[in-house]
This record gives C-alpha cells, sequence and structure tokens, in this order.
C-alpha cells in the first residue's frame, strides 16, 4: 500500500517508543469473550470470502478524502499492518494499537518507526489466528497504550480477532496489499461478520 504525504490531523507524536498517548475515550466496552482454544486455520472458502475487504476500501486520491482522514480522528484507532501503520504515523496519528510482523510482500523489513509504550509478542503461523495471538491482541486492547503486538509470523488475518474484541465505536485500519487501506468500523454487523469467518474456519491444535 502506498499513500501520499499529506497531513490530517494535528496531534502531537514523538520518535520514542516510551511516548504517551493522551486523549479521550469515546468507545463502548467490549463484553466477557470467552477463551480461545486451538487455533483456526485459513481454509479455500474463507480465502476466497477474505478477498473482499472486512469493510471500506481506500485507494488512490480516496487515501486524502476527508472521508478517510476523519476516521484518524477516532479515539482508539487500531493498525494491522506494518505500512498502514506508518502511514497512519506520518498522517499524524500514532495508532494506539498496532500489530506487525516486521515482514512486507513476504520480505523481511524494518520495524515501523512508530512510537508504543508497551510491547507484547505472539506466535503466528501464515494462514492461522492462534489462541497466543487472540490473547496478545485482547491484552493490548485492555492495557496502557500506544502498545505493539509482535508477531513471529504473520499478522494478515489479525483483523479478524481484532474486530472481534475491539469496543464499539473503534476504528481498525488494514492493509490491502498493492491497492489501498481497509477502514473497518467496529460495530455490532462487523462483529458479527468475522465471528462467521472464524465460526468457517477448521480447527487445530
Amino acid at each position: 500500500m502506498v499513500g501520499p504525504r499529506h497531513s490530517a490531523r494535528p496531534e502531537a507524536v514523538a520518535g520514542r517508543k516510551d511516548a504517551e498517548h493522551h486523549g479521550p475515550r469515546k468507545v463502548r466496552p467490549q463484553g466477557k469473550l470467552a477463551a480461545p482454544e486451538g487455533r483456526y486455520v485459513l481454509t479455500p472458502a474463507v480465502r476466497r470470502k477474505l478477498k473482499r475487504p472486512l469493510g471500506v476500501l481506500y485507494a488512490g486520491d480516496g487515501l486524502r478524502s476527508k472521508e478517510f482522514l476523519d476516521t484518524l480522528r477516532s479515539s482508539l484507532l487500531i493498525t494491522v499492518g506494518d505500512r498502514v501503520t506508518e502511514f497512519a504515523h506520518r498522517l499524524g496519528r500514532t495508532p494506539d494499537v498496532q500489530v506487525v510482523d516486521e515482514v512486507e510482500r513476504r520480505q523481511a523489513r524494518e520495524a515501523p518507526d512508530v512510537p508504543y509504550s508497551r510491547l507484547l509478542k505472539a506466535r503466528n503461523p501464515a494462514g492461522s489466528i492462534t489462541s497466543e495471538a487472540i490473547v496478545a491482541v485482547r491484552k493490548a486492547l485492555k492495557g496502557k497504550k500506544p502498545v505493539r503486538v509482535l508477531v513471529d509470523g504473520e499478522e494478515d488475518l489479525l483483523a479478524i480477532p481484532v474486530v472481534e474484541a475491539a469496543p464499539l465505536g473503534s476504528v481498525l485500519h488494514y492493509g490491502q496489499p498493492g491497492v489501498g487501506v481497509v477502514v473497518v468500523s467496529v460495530d455490532a454487523r462487523a462483529k458479527a461478520s468475522v465471528a462467521r469467518t472464524m465460526s468457517a474456519m477448521r480447527k487445530g491444535h
């Protein structure tokens, strides 16, 4: 995903890992979730389904639109992907929760130069969602922010447990490789959609 160098929300950001995040929380807390068991494995049917964005896809000039830039004002912004995390930061908004794997288009890359105050780690092999990754996402959403979840493996599918666990009213950005940014407004419909997706995945160990 290639984004424009464009300034949006005027928010002071620091280039340090210990940077603090300030701002009101205008989200509704997520209720208690069932403990994750085993791991969820991608099936051919689910892979086809996930080719469709979970939310609204912004590409090209759409990444400069007021509608897109307004999503950066969310009181809780979550990013999944190294490039999209950097993009939000470049636009003046440090993501509250950053899920990254230091890989871009299957090539190793430097970690995003974006501040965070906590670091969580989780293993998550390609084509799956592990209970370890689900737990890390939930911890990140509950604790001090900004927080980074560093994935050993692949973070591509972790937008799904993010939507499952994120508070209503929060916003998720994730990258659509080579195209743009998908924005998901976390509401009851989005949660129901990812619940169906996880139910359709094969359970593994």
